[in-house]
């Protein structure tokens, strides 16, 4: 493969850069379980990526109109609270890209449809925010992933165009929002692959992050 010519690089955060996917996920089980209620996998991959009202008409279009989301986000928001309370790990190779990166001098933003008060404290505990010039959180921008606001406004930021960023995903939503914007894509699944199409639309599909070097020799 040709080396890729790279003038920035955007990352995702969750499930990208740290293990929070699972968390998320399992506090979903925890919550719906409490209801009666039961996810199949298809419900849970379609959860990766999404974020505020893209989650709830998910929930929705699963469950119906009258699902109980009070009472399903307090059982979300406790089971949630308990297992981040452990400390949420870094993804498999997340610091090595990182300093590889920043020794070829290349700026890097994050993209995360976290809120910005969670994006702070998660990067701060794991010492990785000094590695990010520019932070594009869920309140950045009018419209979540997959639309591509957050990207193109951390393009906009960096000063960079888009066309000219590399984005690092995990989910199917993320990298759908990354090409939207015009941006090189390099997908690091976490919970679901890439379908054949979309992996035929990224610059590369990757098992770890240890592998992202590979794209720039």
């Amino acid at each position: 493969m040709t080396a890729l010519s790279v003038a920035a690089v955007v990352f995702d955060m969750d499930g990208t850069l740290i293990d929070s996917e699972s968390v998320y996920r399992a506090a979903v089980t925890h919550a719906l379980a409490a209801l009666g209620l039961a996810a199949d996998e298809a419900f849970l991959h379609g959860l990766g990526g999404l974020a505020g009202p893209a989650v709830n008409a998910h929930i929705r279009a699963c469950f119906g109109d009258d699902f109980p989301f009070e009472s399903f986000r307090s059982h979300y928001a406790a089971r949630r609270d308990a297992l981040m309370a452990a400390g949420i790990p870094l993804k498999r190779g997340a610091v090595e890209a990182l300093r590889f990166l920043a020794g070829r001098g290349l700026p890097l933003a994050l993209a995360t449809s976290s809120m910005r008060a969670t994006a702070l404290a998660h990067l701060g505990r794991l010492e990785l925010l000094a590695h990010f010039k520019v932070l594009v959180t869920r309140e950045d921008a009018p419209r979540p992933k997959p639309a591509p606001d957050l990207y193109l406004a951390a393009a906009e930021r960096l000063g960079v165009a888009a066309a000219d960023c590399l984005a690092v995903e995990d989910s199917r939503t993320g990298a759908e929002a990354a090409l939207a914007a015009g941006m090189m894509t390099v997908m690091v699944p976490d919970l679901a692959p890439p379908t054949p199409e979309l992996e035929a639309r990224c610059v590369a599909v990757q098992s770890s992050l240890l592998e992202l070097p590979a794209l720039f020799r």
